[in-house]
């Protein structure tokens, strides 16, 4: 195919691929450099999550073993209610996030509870109709009544020793202790996580809002985007009008946890990586470009020079001096080999017309 080409041509492209061939290798390299970063970046984020992940399923598993320790006594087995507040109330101190600890019959009438205070039914709260319906763990987050602050409800069933359920114990924790671990947890300047319950519903955050917003309210968050990503998926979604990068993580029971960070902020190593890249292909493209051009058009414009000195020559037509004779190079002998040659046919020629004329 290059055969079809003038020599211009040839050498331009020629130039370009001794010079292209080994920085496609160089800029491959980078990329695969920057690709490292973004993967770096990701994985940071995702053992943040996992951190803050763990920290969340400690403290629903310290809930669940006081709860389940609690059920295994022979006092709560056997229904003792008279015996169980002394118990509710040291596993209260025990545990510095835990609010209230009681117990209810199958009716859902408490019969006894670690504060010392009146005796209700609870039959129409969610976590005693989960247990009672036959799950092994029932569940509310609400809002406290004595404080207008999130409360974790989880109840359990107590068995009695012919496996039947005799009643159920349950807990709620105030959600501070979460909610300030969470706070606690920065990424970056513009990063940080937010949790939400089974329902969607903010009950931790660590972002702008602090937990005072969180007094009084459970806001909705079922709209936000992150909620809808796999577990434990690092995406960038636009959001509040700038991309982000959200990590999820499926935690407690039901919980979802969320880490997010600006995209710009948590990928800032990488994109300016990627621009330096792209501003490196260009500057060497142009300078592959302009040096292909002048160590090509440096070969070609002698020779078409030549080219056309000794297509004169074959017309008979002689120029006084022959460009290119001042080169070092082949060219240069070439120049002048034409030269002499060009000297050598013009005194040919005039022995010749001398021959005519004087025979």
């Amino acid at each position: 195919m290059l055969k079809n080409f003038k020599i211009f041509p040839k050498i331009f492209l020629s130039c370009l691929l001794i010079v292209i061939v080994p920085l496609a290798g160089l800029f491959y390299q980078i990329d695969l450099n920057t690709s490292e970063q973004k993967a770096i970046v990701e994985q940071r984020l995702l053992q943040t999550s996992e951190i803050i992940a763990g920290e969340v399923d400690n403290w629903m598993d310290k809930n669940l073993r006081s709860s389940n320790f609690l059920a295994s006594i022979d006092t709560f087995k056997n229904m003792d209610v008279g015996a169980q507040e002394p118990l509710l109330v040291a596993a209260k101190n025990n545990l510095e996030w835990a609010s209230l600890i009681f117990v209810t019959d199958m009716n859902g009438d408490a019969v006894a509870r670690s504060d010392g205070k009146t005796l209700k039914n609870y039959s129409d709260r969610e976590y005693f109709q989960q247990v009672k319906s036959g799950k092994s763990l029932g569940q509310q987050v609400l809002i406290g009544k004595l404080k207008p602050i999130p409360l974790h409800c989880f109840a359990i069933p107590i068995n009695n020793y012919t496996s039947q359920m005799a009643g159920v114990i349950t807990q709620c924790s105030t959600l501070l202790s979460i909610s300030n671990y969470i706070s606690d947890t920065r990424i970056g300047s513009t990063g940080y996580a937010f949790l939400v319950d089974e329902k969607k519903r903010l009950i931790a955050n660590g972002g702008i809002k602090s937990i005072g917003s969180l007094v009084g309210v459970l806001e909705d968050f079922s709209a936000h985007p992150a909620l809808e990503l796999a577990d434990k998926e690092v995406v960038s979604l636009p959001h509040q009008g700038k991309n982000k990068v959200f990590v999820t993580r499926s935690v407690g029971s039901g919980w979802t946890l969320v880490v997010q960070q600006d995209y710009k902020e948590a990928y800032g190593s990488y994109l300016d990586a990627r621009l330096n890249a792209k501003i490196l292909s260009a500057v060497t493209l142009m300078i592959t470009l302009l040096l292909s051009f002048l160590i090509s058009y440096n070969i070609y414009a002698p020779i078409k020079k030549l080219t056309q000195v000794t297509d004169a020559f074959s017309k008979g037509l002689f120029v006084e001096t022959v460009a290119g004779q001042d080169r070092k190079d082949e060219l240069g002998d070439l120049a002048k080999a034409i030269a002499r040659m060009a000297k050598t046919i013009q005194i040919a020629m005039t022995r010749l017309r001398k021959q005519k004329h004087y025979p």
